[in-house]
């Protein structure tokens, strides 16, 4: 019986620890407005990334979210969006837009609202907005590529949203 014991106290144990280091983060996007933009007006994107764990922060420098859009139908400015603190943008081509959580720690449990801005360039659509959260190496300006957090469940790192541009 003391073995049967010490086995279910071990295995326990393990178990704890295995949950206890694992660290799932996810992402979010939906085009405001139901999508729709007329030309040359402008709407958000929002994207939402959440620390799941209940127990790990999430360092700064570690988030790399990356978001692809339609560069035909909208551009990105270098102006106007909604950044949470100590999150930037760290590259924008017009089409791709990268972002850091910088010197953001992402509490356990706690999420974040980006809001991208969108001007509608030419009538046409819908066509799909791709979000894919990526991992740095912890290091500023969190733009060099890491692993991810110990325990991520890859299935929520992506996400899709459309684009329709009107008159």
């Amino acid at each position: 019986m003391k073995v049967f014991k010490l086995l279910f106290l071990v295995f326990t144990s393990f178990l704890i620890t295995e949950n206890a280091a694992s660290q799932d983060v996810l992402l979010n996007i939906i085009t405001q407005n139901s999508g729709m933009v007329n030309k040359k007006e402008t709407i958000f994107l929002e994207i939402t990334v959440c620390n799941t764990n209940a127990i790990t922060t999430v360092p700064v420098y570690k988030l790399r979210p990356q978001i692809s859009f339609p560069s035909d139908l909208v551009s990105i400015p270098d102006t106007g969006h909604i950044l949470p603190p100590g999150w930037t943008i760290t590259y924008n081509n017009g089409s791709v837009v990268r972002l850091s959580n910088g010197i953001d720690e992402m509490l356990p449990t706690t999420c974040r609202t980006i809001l991208i801005a969108l001007k509608g360039k030419a009538i046409g659509g819908p066509s799909t907005i791709s979000g894919n959260l990526t991992f740095s190496n912890g290091i500023a300006p969190g733009s060099v590529p890491g692993a991810a957090t110990p325990g991520d469940n890859a299935a929520d790192n992506n996400s899709t949203s459309t684009i329709i541009v009107t008159r």
